[in-house]
């Protein structure tokens, strides 16, 4: 699914769905917790919006072992990829508000997709109980390792002189909006690709047949440590402990610039409160083991944990801050 560039009013969308985010916190706070004794007794599905390979799905592979250790069932990974995370988040907001189906989402769906979407097939508030965050990550701008460039600057005092000369390839909304940013800050002007998924992205490149990809550190980070591709920037405000050869933009000559993703997980509004307690008590547990705290923070995200209630505030503070920048850039859906 691609995006076209045309102007759009989503100011008023984006206040409305923040102030029915408030109303649905406020009402799921208020259901009453049951006994929940013999939950969960079978599996549990967690739908990922990602085809297999993308770094969404490699962080939803790392916990879903342990997550499930910890519930005493399996967890098993659903990859529904496309339409922006829309086709996932749509199979969640259907299913049976039981615990059983869950749905892994970041900053480009929930919070993204009311402002880039005149309609959805869910009410993106109303429809989804958030169960927690996971961990934020950079995204990283990258280079096929033998393309010869090596910076940053390079590339932008490039596609200054000659606009639209060098392509780039992005997997999801958030890059998109980092290398909106960029063009914003630098005034350069880039040819800008949209790919399903790192999957289809990555042999173009590596084939010369784009100049850069800016995807997340969890996924990139396996193909710069094995020297396919080098990183040039980060989207950070410092650099990435697991990509600590990588400057950030702010270094590179644009003080200020950050713009990371964070994941979470939400389950189908109506979930009983005793559920969502148990499924937010156990990923919190499972972001504190050791082994999976050790693999994502190899992959340079920051692990975030914490209440339901964070996961709702996040999603309000992103809409507020990328809604301007999504209008101003004229974001939309093909």
């Amino acid at each position: 699914m691609g995006h076209t560039h045309s102007a759009s009013n989503t100011r008023g969308r984006g206040l409305a769905v923040a102030s029915l985010l408030g109303l649905a916190l406020a009402f799921t706070s208020c259901l009453p917790a049951r006994a929940d004794t013999d939950y969960p007794d079978k599996p549990v599905r967690l739908i990922v919006p990602f085809p297999p390979g993308g770094g969404g799905d490699k962080l939803a592979r790392v916990l879903a072992p342990t997550l499930g250790e910890l519930l005493k069932t399996s967890v098993i990974i659903d990859n529904r990829a496309g339409a922006n995370g829309n086709i996932a988040l749509q199979a969640v907001a259907k299913s049976r508000a039981d615990g059983y189906t869950l749905g892994l989402t970041l900053t480009d769906h929930i919070a993204l997709s009311p402002l880039l979407y005149d309609k959805l097939p869910f009410d993106p508030v109303k429809d989804f109980q958030p169960i927690g965050l996971i961990a934020s990550t950079p995204y990283v701008f990258t280079v096929d390792a033998a393309s010869g460039a090596a910076h940053l600057a390079a590339a932008i005092a490039k596609a200054k002189k000659d606009p639209g000369s060098v392509s780039i390839g992005y997997p999801t909304v958030s890059p998109l909006l980092a290398t909106e940013l960029l063009q914003k800050q630098s005034g350069a002007k880039f040819n800008l690709i949209p790919y399903r998924g790192i999957a289809q992205g990555m042999p173009d490149m590596l084939g010369g047949r784009l100049d850069a990809w800016v995807g997340t550190s969890v996924t990139m980070r396996g193909f710069i440590d094995g020297g396919k591709v080098r990183g040039i920037a980060v989207t950070s405000a410092q650099r990435s402990p697991a990509l600590p050869g990588v400057p950030t933009i702010a270094e590179s000559g644009f003080p200020g610039f950050e713009l990371v993703s964070w994941y979470g997980i939400v389950a189908p509004a109506g979930t009983p409160a005793a559920i969502v307690a148990t499924l937010n008590a156990r990923l919190n547990e499972t972001l504190r083991t050791p082994d999976v705290r050790a693999k994502l923070e190899a992959d340079g995200a920051l692990i975030l944990g914490g209440a339901p209630e964070q996961l709702a505030r996040a999603l309000r503070a992103d809409m507020d801050r990328l809604g301007p920048l999504v209008k101003a850039a004229g974001i939309k859906p093909e």
